[in-house]
């Protein structure tokens, strides 16, 4: 494994980590009101522009074959979203 992927490899658990916080937060904490905020996700992304955080977690989540609203659910469980990002991120 190359470094490049090492690196990869940490920052999408660590995505996935802060996920699983965020949905586990209270709904009136600013953080887990932020991703009911229409952002840029709306509009066509073209060149160098970057992706919507939840977007970025979708792409994440797409090698274990869940989606956003099963992951959602599935990180109310700390100990079993722990889990499954550690199983989602090895290689």
């Amino acid at each position: 494994m190359d470094v490049l992927q090492l690196y990869t490899d940490i920052i999408r658990r660590r995505q996935l980590q802060l996920f699983g916080h965020t949905a586990r937060s209270e709904p009136e904490t600013d953080h887990r009101r932020a991703l009911r905020v229409p952002q840029f996700e709306d509009r066509q992304l073209t060149g160098n522009d970057l992706e919507g955080w939840s977007r970025t977690v979708e792409n994440d989540l797409k090698p274990a074959n869940i989606g956003l609203h099963t992951a959602w659910r599935r990180a109310q469980d700390c100990a079993d979203w722990w889990n499954f990002v550690l199983t989602a991120t090895l290689h």
